[in-house]
């Protein structure tokens, strides 16, 4: 029962709170899968994330590609996201590529038939529940990679139930501390470990005494909360950050050494513990990180915050009512959830480009504020960043965002107007909910973004002046809730476009038929195009390509003019090299193949070479009984002489690194039977020394310690 209702608390939290649905979809081994934009410029990113109908259609086994084709862009595939497989009951297995660093909140939360997983090297942080309640999961490969893990992220899986009681490892991470505390505990955190995650000791009250190691960078939020008996903390010098409520009530702790190293501190971090009581009233900086405003705040307070300052943490500022204007230098890289929540009397603020983000809250319920400078690049306006800024009559989102969150200007009804940039995709619920007061909305999104619900405009006149891209007006009158603004006025844009086409090829778009390159001046409708067309020539063919059985591989040869080659095999691509070169190690002893290869400059590509075919025959190590080769030594350190007796024509020497490339190749002449060898500048690792010519084909292997 338990269980089921703390479901349904996360599903209906989704669904009201944060829901994020997909941008696109695309099919993968046979699976549809949904992906949420990250970046909609280069480099370009997606998450995974779920269906917005709520249909679960995942089952059985699943593989996630590395990147995605969406409109003409690869996407690269970099995380799991939030609720991206939330209660998929009929999933048994995935496979995670190695381009995703993080899987987030509640990612595989009740996926209760997966029964293991492999988490690549690549991903560093792992969420809130992410494999919660995941029942049959009792196998789980995280690697070395993780340095974060938050709170319940493997709770009530038979993994975690596996693991003993007391100090809760993850890779050098301290995961949390399980089972009962014994009264008067202390602590010594073992050697080598890299964060304490969120939760890991909150409200053990048993705790008396701990000693954190030089190796911890973070200390998660509500690490130590409720910890009141703790009367003493040292941070270590490799501790970087320190999240919210890390420290909250912990009202006897009276003495905190806090290192320099600390850039981060999260809002509410050591709300009521002795220590803070102690520090004076006024403004509290800990190694230049704002941590609050601490105590009465004169009438009409204007605040320059120190240069060298590196964050505003979260919660700084709250309630500070009497605050009217604040100076922040530019060396502020961050500003915490919340940092100015409820300052009713603060009237304009310029937020500098150092600032790379607005998050959660900041300016909630901030109803003096009249007008604010946001960073050029930032990418999301925040969850309820300005709820209820009634205040606030204009403000210009920066071009590069691509996504406003929930309730972001909830309750802004002094918004006159809005410009919404070309780079936006999706648009959460609530966003701009009983903005009663705009009497125009101008769009310069080409493709609609997407809208998660009907109440994201609830409150808007639907009958204001909606400017759009003009050759957009007939996707904005058929996008779903964009359609409810029945004024949509199409405004001309002039486009400046430079593209290139391969030579023999034409540029079509805009009615235009070219094939020649120069600046032209487009039409199409209401829109003006000023093209700048370049010309590529296409590469010529490849020639001469021939292949050789060497070692354990096939080495493939041409000649050609390209910047790089396609290399097919048996009709399927199997690689692209940048030189006219190929070393196939995936082949098979008595296994006959045939290849061609496609030279590219760019995007344009020539015809196909001439195909080659082979039956592989090992040839390791082969030896020709008329001569007789040594390397010394070896192993070396890099340095290394080949002697070759009985050689009695000229050869080359090849040698080959750990993947096939030639990293040198040198000639010996008729006569000459020592050749010195110097690779004490490349990487340590086992080579291949090819010996050939017309009548000798000779390989052997170097060890470079």
């Amino acid at each position: 029962m338990k269980k089921s209702l703390f479901i349904l608390f996360t599903i209906l939290f989704a669904i009201n709170l944060n829901s994020k649905a997909e941008n696109f979809s695309s099919v993968f081994d046979g699976h549809t899968i949904y992906y949420r934009i990250t970046s909609p410029v280069y480099p370009y990113t997606v998450s995974v994330t779920y269906n917005g109908s709520g249909v679960i259609s995942y089952f059985g086994s699943l593989s996630i590609p590395d990147s995605v084709l969406f409109n003409g862009n690869y996407y690269k595939v970099t995380s799991i996201g939030y609720n991206a497989f939330w209660n998929c009951l009929d999933l048994t297995s995935i496979t995670i590529p190695n381009s995703v660093t993080s899987i987030d909140i509640y990612a595989f939360y009740n996926c209760s038939r997966l029964t293991s997983i492999t988490i690549p090297n690549s991903v560093t942080k792992i969420g809130v529940s992410a494999f919660q309640f995941c029942d049959s999961l009792s196998s789980i490969t995280i690697p070395n990679s993780v340095t974060s893990i938050k709170n319940d992220a493997f709770a009530n899986t038979p993994y975690y139930d596996s693991i003993p009681d007391g100090l809760v490892f993850i890779n050098d991470v301290l995961y949390k501390y399980k089972g009962t505390m014994p009264d008067s505990t202390s602590i010594n955190i073992k050697s080598g470990t890299v964060s304490i995650s969120p939760d890991a000791f909150s409200n053990r009250t048993q705790l008396i005494s701990i000693t954190i190691p030089n190796s911890v960078t973070s200390i998660g939020e509500r690490a130590f909360s409720g910890c009141y008996h703790l009367n003493s903390i040292t941070i270590p010098s490799s501790v970087t950050s320190i999240g919210y409520y890390a420290f909250l009530d912990c009202t006897g702790l009276i003495s905190i050494t806090i290192p320099n190293s600390v850039t981060t501190i999260g809002g509410l971090a050591f709300e009521n513990t002795g220590w803070y009581h102690l520090q004076p009233n006024g403004l509290v900086y800990i190694n230049n990180v704002l941590y609050k405003y601490k105590g009465t705040m004169p009438e009409n307070t204007s605040i320059n915050i120190q240069s060298g300052t590196v964050s505003i943490s979260g919660c700084a500022f709250m309630y500070c009512r009497n605050l009217t204007s604040i100076t922040i230098p530019n060396s502020v890289t961050s500003i915490g959830d919340g940092a100015f929540y409820g300052c009713t009397g603060l009237s304009s603020i310029t937020i500098p480009n150092s600032v790379t983000s607005i998050d959660y809250q900041v300016f909630y319920g901030c109803t003096g504020l009249t007008s604010i400078t946001l960073p050029n690049y930032i990418n999301s306006i925040g969850f309820g960043s300005f709820y209820n800024c009634s205040g606030l009559t204009s403000i210009t989102i920066p071009e590069y965002v691509y996504s406003i969150e929930s309730t972001a200007f909830y309750g802004c009804t002094g918004l006159t107007s809005i410009t919404i940039p070309k780079y936006v995709t999706y648009i959460n619920v609530e966003a701009f909910y009983n903005c009663s007061g705009l009497t125009s909305i101008t769009t310069r999104a080409i493709t609609p973004p997407d809208v998660e619900y009907s109440d994201s405009f609830s409150g808007v006149i639907k009958t204001i002046p909606f400017y759009v891209p003009c050759v957009s007006v007939p996707s904005y009158n058929s996008a779903l809730y964009w359609s409810d603004f029945t004024n949509q006025i199409g405004v001309k844009t002039l486009y400046n476009i430079d593209t290139t086409i391969c030579q023999g090829s034409f540029y079509t778009d805009y009615g235009a038929n070219l094939d020649s390159a120069g600046v032209y001046t487009l039409v199409s409708g209401c829109d003006s195009v000023i093209l700048i067309l370049n010309v590529n020539p296409i590469p010529i063919v490849p020639q001469n390509l021939t292949a050789a059985g060497i070692h354990n591989y096939i080495e493939l040869n041409w000649q050609a003019d390209g910047e790089s080659y396609d290399i097919y095999r048996d009709d399927i691509f199997i690689a692209n090299s940048e030189q006219p070169i190929y070393i196939d190690s995936n082949v098979i002893n008595g296994e006959s193949y045939y290849y061609y290869v496609q030279s590219l400059k760019g995007d344009c590509k020539s015809g196909l070479s001439n195909v080659v075919g082979m039956t592989f025959i090992g040839l390791d190590n082969i030896q020709n009984d008329n001569i007789k080769s040594k390397l010394y030594p070896n192993p070396s350190n890099g340095k290394t002489k080949l002697e070759i007796e009985g050689l009695t024509s000229q050869t080359d020497v090849m040698v080959y690194d750990m993947i096939g490339r030639i990293v040198q190749k040198h000639t010996m002449k008729k006569g000459i039977n020592e050749l010195n060898i110097d690779l004490s500048d490349y990487a340590k690792g086992v080579y291949s020394i090819r010996i050939a010519n017309k009548t000798i084909n000779q390989t052997t292997k170097l060890i470079v310690q």
